[in-house]
């Protein structure tokens, strides 16, 4: 049975005291009858309050929950939000209540309520028998899924189809998502996967299907504005359903300029352009990191707080440097005293009593050099931010992106939620869950470089971004801002504010990792069926449902025509079809032939024409007198013509009246009518008549038109010709006699026959397309094949049982498991000190490098021998790796096999205690990037403990390593 909770037992009006939105309200009565759910709604709706009511629920129930993200820092802020929220009472802060687990951070991993990054929870999954619950999910009620929409993500949509497939059914999941284009196919594949997983319903263990909440609603809706340099302007109509007419470009859409630089507005004009209309605070997206720290620079001077939010900023930005670092307020301290002495007493009052009423912030009020001395020296003594991102932060102007350290991003995080910043100049990374809602979202262009080059923003990634404005119960609406550019204008600005969300797709792949994880547990084929359950697997099921019906609707209507068909040999039609075509050739030549024989007739009266006189019979045809076979004409007058020459006017043996030219003459024989006949004619009008047909004649013209035929000389047909015209009446006679004529439904038997033809030739697209779609369904198993293959070609498995190596490998968390494991059981590492394994790991899970990067450390040469030289009994590391990259190609397997040399000097000596502002400064790399490569190190030296195989001395090694490493800021 599954165990709903009465909503007076959760007391609901006590936890959530605020009027719920019906998704809220819907998703959560699902949640109290015990049932999953897959939301969907926009960024900033309020998925969250779902997600802390199934805490609650659980918590009620005694049991515990995982609340799983995609990013480290959503899961640090997680932890913190429900710390405040579910751990802190009056007494203080209740231990145990809430955990951390984040690779190499792990803080009451035993709690009620766990927050991981869905990497976690899926390797925790690879320890329990698929569908079961193991200890490391006992007594969990429900998972929560974050961002659940990862799912389409290139490199880890897999983390989370994985982690949906090998969860209990019995656990209640709870899967939140942005607005996605197929939340229907979402859900059903979630709930195909819970009934047919093993064990599914037994052991009278309910399953927890899913129910759909999808959501449009936004509590602040949106409205797009587009900023040019002469001011911004609403971007839609009035109806927000398609482009604002005022914006629409001038001109012809072919032939327009592309807009220049300087006609495009700079982050200045937009802040100011957003500060006068009262917009602020801004998100203002930027895909450059080094961008965002430009614009910062380019709003020298510009003050955007009002002077108590600026005495709030510099009294929140001492507190958090000096509060709890003595040896950080002695330096500054002693630093001011000596550059700038006035101001020593005012800042040693306030270090005392850390007081925010302190005449210090009057002071520097009054003096802003000796403001902008005080923070240029804190941050030179402090070694957590550099003076032009601090300074600017106490005007409320600030950046925001993967290459400044977490800790000061995650001040101005939260200095931006409490309204004291301004302007955040950030990368599109902020736009992943972390909460910072804004009044206005600007984006700065509408497309970015990829992997894959340079690309247009797609709509979900536009609204992803854009979601990010309006503060609920502060704004009533939330600006967005799109930015004319040299590339991208209004035009393209509002396709994306009006489409759809894209589908969710499957980005399913598999990994050396899921392979030996699955085979240490299931057989090949319980493998197989594993794989055959993923989205990517059910996505291609759905398009190749319609294939089928398809091929099978096409083939029951050929089956019919066949019948029709049923007493003519389709050999017949055939011949008759070819009878046809050779008529129509004939023909075709034949106009060939008689063509030029009238050019050469015309050649050879071209000379007699000026002998021509009135009543002479000729045969018309050209340009002006479109017709099949030369038209039998009387000259009737010779009149004034457009050049020198004369036109004539003719009579027509149809009655009707000719104005020609000579050229217009193909051909003539010396015959003419008396001359009185054509004296008794009544001319037409010659001023209306132009150059060829003219109007029908009366009835005395059409008694002498009766004559012409009788008095003229029939013209000779050119041999070629006339052999040319037997040939024609032959194959008519051919038709003529084909048993086909002789029938009754000729005609629609020939209709059936083309009919099948078309039938045919659409079921032949489909079958092929079926094969393809068939083909890319199976294409990761094939995929997963081939990676058996290379792991047996390592001896990683023996059969389908992973070896030492492969059991090594399928405890590793990286991009090529494989490839972590054999350096590890290699033995090449077991002898090296911790600051030399800590630069060698790092080697192997560095991503290729920009080629201006670059560092004055230089790796230790023991530890570059490791790479080059090869050991006695063995192979060197960059053997390995050659050895490696040599199998995946030839299995057409792309998993990358990192190794980069560049960087290893420089990790070696952080790891022997060096300096952190002078590791900085030796190097091209951010400090947030340095922090990320350190920190990446940190968490694969914490996994050689926990990996079988591992000889004792590298595991002692790499404990040293991570101590040497973790310091501030790391």
């Amino acid at each position: 049975m599954k165990q709903p909770v009465k909503s007076f037992d959760l007391k609901i009006q006590e936890l959530f005291p605020f009027q719920l939105d019906p998704f809220q309200e819907q998703a959560i009565v699902a949640l109290n009858e015990g049932d999953s759910v897959v939301v969907c709604a926009p960024t900033g709706s309020g998925k969250t309050v779902i997600g802390e009511f199934a805490i609650y629920r659980a918590l009620n129930l005694g049991k515990r929950v995982f609340y799983t993200t995609p990013l480290k820092a959503l899961s640090n802020q997680k932890f913190r939000d429900f710390q405040d929220k579910f751990a802190t009472t009056e007494e203080g802060v209740k231990e145990g209540m809430v955990g951390l687990i984040t690779g190499d951070t792990v803080i009451h991993a035993d709690a009620s309520i766990v927050v991981m990054t869905t990497e976690i929870f899926r390797n925790m999954l690879y320890e329990t028998p698929i569908g079961q619950v193991g200890t490391s999910l006992e007594n969990v009620a429900t998972v929560i899924l974050d961002e659940c929409h990862y799912i389409s993500n290139r490199g880890r949509g897999t983390v989370w189809e994985e982690s949906i497939i090998y969860c209990s059914p019995g656990i209640q999941l709870v899967a939140l998502s942005a607005t996605i284009g197929n939340p229907e196919e979402l859900t059903e594949w979630i709930n195909q996967v819970r009934k047919t997983a093993p064990n599914a319903g037994k052991n009278k263990t309910p399953l927890s299907l899913c129910q759909l909440v999808n959501s449009d609603f936004r509590p602040v809706p949106l409205r797009f504005y587009f900023s040019q340099k002469n001011g911004i302007y609403p971007l839609l109509n009035q109806q927000q359903t398609a482009l604002n007419p005022r914006l629409k470009p001038k001109g012809n859409r072919n032939k327009r300029k592309r807009v220049k630089r300087s006609e495009c507005p700079t982050p200045m004009m937009v802040t100011k352009q957003l500060y006068e209309k009262n917009l602020l605070p801004a998100i203002y997206v930027i895909f450059s990191r080094r961008e965002c720290d430009r614009a910062v620079q380019k709003l020298e001077g510009v003050v955007l707080v009002s002077p108590e939010e600026a005495h709030s900023l510099q009294y929140n930005l001492l507190t958090f440097f000096l509060s709890k670092n003595p040896s950080l307020r002695d330096s500054l301290l002693e630093a001011v005293s000596t550059e700038n002495p006035p101001l020593y007493d005012t800042l040693k009052d306030f270090v005392t009593t850390l007081s925010p009423e302190s005449s210090l912030f009057s002071y520097l009020a009054s003096d802003e050099e000796s403001k902008i001395h005080l923070f240029q020296i804190l941050a030179d003594l402090c070694q957590l931010v550099r003076g032009e991102q601090l300074e600017p932060l106490t005007r409320g102007i600030a950046a925001h992106h993967a290459g400044i350290l977490p800790l000061w991003k995650e001040l101005v995080e939260q200095l931006f939620e409490v309204g004291l910043v301004k302007v955040v100049f950030a990368t599109a990374t902020l736009s992943a869950g972390i909460n910072m809602p804004a009044r206005t979202t600007v984006i700065s262009a509408l497309s970015k470089r990829t992997d894959t080059g340079h690309s247009m923003l797609s709509p979900s990634e536009f609204l992803q971004i854009a979601g990010r404005a309006g503060r609920r119960g502060m704004d009533e609406v939330g600006y967005v801002v799109a930015i004319q550019t040299p590339f991208e204008g209004a035009t393209e600005a509002a396709y994306l504010a009006t489409a759809g969300s894209e589908p969710l797709r499957s980005c399913f792949t598999p990994s050396y990792g899921m392979v030996l994880n699955l085979l240490q547990k299931h057989t090949i084929q319980e493998a197989k069926d594993l794989l055959e359950r993923s989205f990517a697997e059910y996505l291609a099921q759905l398009k190749l449902e319609p294939e089928q019906q398809a091929i099978a609707s096409l083939s029951t209507e050929l089956a019919k025509l066949d019948i029709e068909l049923g007493g003519i040999q389709e050999r017949d039609i055939l011949e008759y079809e070819k009878l046809k075509a050779r008529l129509k050739e004939e023909k075709r030549l034949l106009k060939i032939l008689e063509d030029q024989a009238e050019e050469q007739r015309k050649k050879e009266i071209s000379g007699q024409l000026g002998q021509l006189n009135i009543g002479d019979l000729v045969y018309l045809k050209g340009k002006r007198i479109r017709t099949s076979t030369p038209q039998l004409a009387t000259i009737v007058a010779m009149v004034p013509g457009s050049g020198q020459g004369l036109d004539l006017l003719c009579l027509g043996d149809n009655n009707h009246w000719y104005l020609v030219k000579k050229g217009d003459i193909v051909d003539f024989y010396g015959a003419s009518l008396p001359l009185s006949f054509v004296d008794d004619l009544t001319l037409p009008n010659l001023k209306q008549l132009s150059l060829g047909k003219g109007p029908k004649g009366d009835q005395i013209s059409e008694e002498i038109t009766s004559q012409m035929s009788d008095r003229a000389f029939g013209r000779i047909t050119p041999p070629e010709v006339v052999e040319q015209q037997k040939r024609i009446h032959k194959v008519q006679s051919l038709l003529e006699d084909h048993p086909l004529t002789r029938s009754q439904n000729f005609k629609r038997l020939f209709k059936f026959h083309h009919r099948r033809l078309e039938l045919r030739e659409q079921l032949h697209n489909r079958q092929i397309k079926f094969q393809k779609l068939q083909s890319n369904q199976s294409y990761y198993w094939q995929e997963f094949l081939n990676l058996i293959e290379i792991l047996r070609e390592f001896d990683a498995l023996d059969n389908y049982t992973p070896t030492v190596l492969g059991q090594a490998a399928a405890t590793m968390r990286g991009e090529n498991e494989l490839w972590l494991g054999m350096v590890f059981i290699s033995g090449v590492l077991n002898n090296l000190e911790p600051h030399q394994l800590a630069a060698a790991v790092s080697a192997i899970i560095t991503e290729t490098l920009r080629p201006d990067t670059w560092t004055n450390y230089l790796p230790s040469p023991e530890v570059l021998s490791l790479f080059k030289d090869s050991p006695e009994n063995g192979v060197s590391i960059g053997e390995m790796r050659r050895l490696l990259n040599q199998t995946q190609r030839r299995y057409q397997i792309t998993i990358p096999v990192w190794l980069e040399l560049e960087l290893m000097g420089l990790v070696e000596q952080w790891a022997l205690g060096g300096d952190w502002q002078e590791l900085c400064e030796n190097t091209s790399l951010d400090e947030g990037d340095l922090v990320r490569l350190l920190r990446r190190t940190v968490d694969l030296l914490w996994q050689i403990p926990q990996t079988p195989g591992i000889s004792g001395s590298l595991i002692k090694t790499a404990k040293e390593a991570i101590v040497l490493l973790k310091r501030f800021p790391i």
